[in-house]
């Protein structure tokens, strides 16, 4: 019978409501299905007794947003009113961050006011920093309780979150905008996006400083670019609140630029630390090593400065005899034009590719190999490099970045104008301009916007967005 219930349940969430839920401000999140051991709460008479590790069900009743489907909220109550007190401060601690972040993600009266009732059972902790947190979610239900400070907490980001959906939900726009100033990283604005303009609306807010506040987030949130869908279905919301002019930017609006040679440096000595670093087999130091005297001589016999006109191709599906119309695209967009790809035991094969690349070719070992030759390589030749490749290298930017802000940055201003997507033998143009949000004047602002995913050329176009004050 559970495991009916349990089925039918798993249907509902992804289609209309077969069972009672309760309603959001927000745009509710889907509701996932708990594990086994919880499966229980879903029915509408379970067994409730005090051996449940409330800690933990608290936890995964938040993680699957469980708390939206009202049998479930209903026995959570009955357990934690239950347990008239609890032997831990972790638990004492859940609980309350339990009510707070549902209290805050629901709009039925009825069941805020149970919350706020239910607060009163949750005892105090007894370790000082984790009463200090406990309070910090207990006064988020206060609608007069400042905000306080989140910077030692452990729970931030469900902090901001209850405390910025509070200032929302009493449309208390300057403290919406400090929230978002100071935690950007905890707060995900783009699904709060209506109760953001309302709260600017009754303010009467600038445009211009409305369009700050979002620009300044999603900069934050993504310093180089857009993605189609957050441009079509949340940037267009803005634009039309603020009445801003939205056009294509065709023309050069800066000249691009590139990371310094200095940062080239350090990003290759990281790049070659990592490798030193390896167990031996996974990268063969010696081949490391003979690749990139190769690239050393290539730049003296071409004169090669900085990486101009210089692109490298990962071609791990060129090479094996597709089209060459594929050479032809590259060469028309690139003057020197450089190939890695995996190492070819059929020297027939090896040879006819060797012909094709004109010699420009050069063969990784093995299979784990090639990404890291590939950025070395085109590192090598100099920061105005770029890469044919529809990889994001992620796995080798967090091994040689090592969590470093700083070389992040540097490893992602280079791969983002770098990186040249192919598709079908067909190469995204090459840009003139660098792909990144940029604010030129207090009013004006410059916004990339593409599809990164999927398998589709990015089509990459630029926004003009200006804003003007109210008359």
């Amino acid at each position: 019978m559970l495991s009916m219930i349990r089925s039918i349940r798993s249907i509902s969430t992804t289609s209309s409501c077969l069972f009672p839920t309760l309603n959001s401000p927000f745009p509710r999140p889907e509701i996932l299905e708990m594990s086994p051991k919880y499966q229980f709460l879903t029915t509408t008479t379970p067994q409730i007794n005090g051996t449940t590790e409330l800690q933990s069900m608290l936890s995964e009743v938040l993680r699957c947003n469980s708390f939206f489907d009202s049998t479930v909220f209903n026995n959570v109550v009955k357990m934690v009113e239950s347990q008239n007190s609890f032997s831990r401060d972790f638990a004492n601690l859940t609980a309350m961050r339990y009510i707070a972040v549902v209290y805050h993600s629901i709009n039925d009266e009825e069941a805020r006011l149970t919350l706020k009732r239910l607060k009163d059972n949750i005892e105090k902790c007894k370790i000082h920093k984790m009463q200090e947190e406990h309070d910090k979610f207990r006064m988020s239900l206060d609608q007069d309780a400042a905000i306080p400070d989140f910077s030692k907490v452990m729970h931030k980001q469900d902090l901001v979150r209850c405390y910025f959906r509070r200032e929302l939900a009493n449309k208390k726009w300057k403290t919406v905008k400090q929230l978002l100033s100071r935690y950007p990283k905890n707060i995900k604005l783009y699904e709060h996006i209506s109760a953001f303009l309302d709260a600017a609306k009754l303010e009467n807010a600038e445009p211009i400083d409305i369009m700050q506040v979002f620009m300044n987030y999603a900069q934050v949130d993504n310093p180089r670019f857009m993605e189609q869908t957050e441009f079509d279905e949340i940037f267009k919301q803005v634009a039309e609140a603020c009445s801003a002019k939205v056009s294509v930017k065709s023309e050069l609006d800066v000249k691009k630029t590139y990371i310094s040679e200095k940062e080239g440096k350090i990003l290759k000595e990281k790049c070659d630390k990592y490798v030193e670093s390896m167990k031996e087999g996974f990268v063969k130091k010696e081949e490391y090593e003979k690749i990139r005297q190769k690239v050393l001589r290539w730049m003296e016999e071409r004169n090669i400065r900085n990486g101009e006109n210089v692109v490298v191709v990962d071609a791990l599906n060129f090479g094996y005899g597709v089209d060459p119309k594929e050479w032809d695209d590259i060469s028309s967009k690139f003057e020197h034009v450089f190939f890695a790809t995996r190492r070819i035991s059929n020297q027939k094969l090896r040879k006819e590719v060797m012909e094709r690349y004109n010699g420009n070719a050069l063969f990784c070992d093995k299979l784990s190999t090639d990404d890291l030759i590939i950025i070395r390589m085109a590192l090598e030749f100099g920061p105005e490099t770029s890469i044919v490749t529809n990889d994001k290298y992620t796995d080798h930017r967090s091994a040689i970045c090592n969590g470093d802000q700083k070389l992040e940055k540097i490893f992602d201003d280079f791969l983002t104008d770098a990186s040249h997507r192919h598709f079908h033998g067909r190469i995204e143009t090459r840009r003139n301009f660098n792909i990144r949000i940029r604010n030129p004047d207090n009013r004006i602002w410059i916004l990339p916007v593409m599809n990164s995913e999927g398998k589709l050329s990015r089509n990459i176009k630029r926004y003009k967005v200006e804003v003007f004050r109210n008359s």
